[in-house]
This record gives structure tokens, sequence and C-alpha cells, in this order.
């Protein structure tokens, strides 16, 4: 195992950087919906003494409005497990800012159910006195967070990748733990998609989990972070550099950027995660973790580590990733190939710091200017 340098542990450890930029808890806004969850029926995780107390304790509410709805509602599945975020603790559930851009609500009446389930949601945690339950668990959510804690060996996520990256996130994430979830989800608020949100200053990254460093650094603790500044970097470079994608990605790439614009980003981020893992000195993901990779993915992943070998001896050359990018990028057209390749650049002013500079109003103006040249 590889073994991070002083310097790079002193950036890792929350305690020895003042206040650490993320948090694991069990957090009662997706406790509460694991709750409703589990009585419609949904699948979950395996058996435990938690969910047979938790399903013993409700049975009583297992056919309230709330969860009738969360039955109705199941194909909004995905949209339904983002709304706590936006919300303050049950059993109020009140919405934190009155502008939030709730994501998955823009479909015909979805708004309208959401406030529907909402208000039934409200109600199912005052009659079912769910806060009551939540504080006599607190011994068990603390000793959960505890152990979750140690065995992240007191990594600061978001201190390491921006250690990596040489440039600040801008971002908080918040890891958590819900012993109920059927399944590990992720999201950013609000989300790092240029040229929407400009003016936002900060992220918040929310990780959920019923077992978060089980699940490997890099399938959560480095993951959604990582994306705060992949998102608008990706977006202004390809911005600045590549008027015309399929000619600069080849045939392979095009093709599968076209049926998933995130295909770059995410053999991207695969190779990001493999050098962040070996600089921390943590395990890689298990290969039981991973999502099958395809011929095409393991080439460019492959050939992207391997540049960023050449970023990693050579940081004072490179004092940023952002620096790098041209450098980086010049990988797909040499496999691509290109016959004439383009010269790939990025402007020294604005100087991008920080995730939050490509949503800044000035920045996003000059960035824009420099693409039209």
């Amino acid at each position: 195992m590889i073994r991070a340098s002083a310097a790079l542990a002193a950036l890792l450890v929350g305690v020895s950087a003042g206040a650490a930029s993320f948090d694991f808890s069990v957090d009662p806004r997706f406790e509460l919906l694991g709750v409703v969850r589990l009585l419609a029926g949904k699948a979950g995780p395996a058996k435990s003494d938690y969910r047979d107390r938790v399903a013993t304790r409700f049975a009583p509410f297992r056919e309230h409005p709330a969860v009738q709805l969360y039955r109705e509602l199941a194909a909004r599945e995905e949209g339904l497990a983002t709304l706590p975020i936006y919300y303050t603790n049950p059993p109020e559930l009140s919405l934190k800012e009155d502008d939030a851009d709730i994501h998955y609500v823009n479909g015909p009446g979805e708004a309208e159910e959401t406030q529907r389930f909402l208000h039934e949601l409200r109600d199912f945690a005052r009659v079912s006195d769910f806060s009551g339950f939540f504080r006599d668990n607190a011994a068990d959510y603390a000793a959960l967070e505890n152990a979750e804690r140690a065995s992240s060996r007191g990594v600061d996520p978001v201190a390491a990748i921006e250690a990596y990256l040489g440039l600040r996130l801008s971002a908080r994430s918040h890891y958590v733990l819900s012993p109920l979830s059927a399944a590990t989800r992720a999201f950013i608020s609000p989300y790092p998609l240029p040229p929407a949100n400009a003016g936002a200053r900060s992220f918040e990254v929310y990780s959920v989990s019923p077992d978060l460093v089980a699940k490997g650094f890099s399938n959560v603790l480095w993951h959604e972070p990582l994306f705060v500044f992949i998102d608008p970097a990706f977006y202004y470079f390809e911005k600045l550099n590549i008027p015309d994608l399929p000619a600069f990605y080849g045939r392979d790439v095009a093709a599968c950027r076209a049926t998933s614009p995130d295909c770059v980003k995410h053999f991207a981020v695969a190779a990001i995660l493999e050098h962040i893992d070996r600089r921390a000195g943590v395990p890689p993901t298990p290969d039981a973790d991973r999502h099958p990779a395809s011929a095409l993915e393991r080439r460019y992943v492959a050939a992207l580590s391997s540049r960023l070998d050449e970023y990693d001896a050579h940081r004072d050359r490179y004092p940023t990733w952002w620096d790098f990018l041209p450098r980086w990028f010049s990988v797909f057209q040499e496999l691509a190939p290109v016959r004439e390749p383009r010269k790939l650049t990025i402007p020294t002013d604005p100087k991008i710091r920080a995730a939050a500079d490509f949503f800044d109003p000035p920045t996003i103006a000059a960035l824009l200017r420099a693409a039209s040249r």
C-alpha cells in the first residue's frame, strides 16, 4: 500500500486542518423517508434487528397516506430520494430556501405530487412520533457514525481531492448513513453545471448509503465531491477547445458521448480516482463494487491514468489539474486518432482557483469570450 506523505496526511486529517469539510451522520430526514419506503414494501436492506424494530414500531401506520403515495410514486423514486436535502428536519420539513431549485420536479404535475407527498410525510412524522423513535435510537446511530469514522481512517475526502487537483472544491460533503437505504445515492446542491446557478459560491454534496466506507473510497467518499469540479471544468474546456465533438473524440467515444453525455467524464473520473486512492494510501474499490467496464472504457481509462503519471511527476509545471487539462485531453486525439490534432489551451486570465470560480459572473463572461474567438 502506498502511504500518504506527511504534507498530504496533514490535509487528509480533518482535525489537523481545523473544521472538517465533511461529516458522517444518520440524518432524520433520510431516515424518515427510509421508514416510509420500508412500509411501502419497496426492496430494502438485508434483515437486521434495526429493520425489525422499525417494522414493528411503525406497523400501525402501514396504510398511512404517505405510505400509499410512496407506492404510487415509485416510478419517481430517484426524485423522492433527493427531497430531504431541501427541507428541514421532521416533523416540520420546511423548505430551507424559498428559491430552491428542486431536482426532478419539472415534469407535468410533479410539483403538485411532491407537495402532496410532503404534506402527508409531515403528518406521518407527527402522528407516528417519528422524532421520538429517532431520539430513542440515538445511541445506535452514534455507534454507526463512530464505526464509519474509524473505517474512514480520519481521511477528509474534500481535502484529499483538493490536494490532488490543486484547487478548492468550494464544497462540503455530507455522508449520510442510512440503515434503511436500498442503494447508494448521491446528489449535489446546487448542481455545478454551467451556465445555470451563476453566482453560486459553495456546493453541498450528499452521499447516502447503508454502509459508506465498505462501498470503497472511490465509489462513495471521493466520487461525488469530485464532480463539483469535473462538471464545470469539462463544460468550459470543451467550449474553449472542441467545436466539433465527433471530429475531436473519434467515432467510438463520440457515439458513447451521444448516448450518455457523461461518458467522457466517467472515463476521466475513473482515472483520477485511481490516483487519489494511491496518494491517500487507501485500498482500491473492491472489484465486486465496480460497474462492468467496456473495452472502450478500459482503453481510455488506462491511457488517461498513464497520462496522469506525468501530472503527478511534474506538479511544478502543472500546479493545478486545470493547468494540466490541455495535455491530458490530448489523449483523446491520440487514441481517436486525429490526423491534424488541435492545439488545446486554457486562458491564463481569468485564473481558476476553485470550482466556484466557474460560477462567478465576470469569469463566466471572460471564459465565453475566450471560447468565441
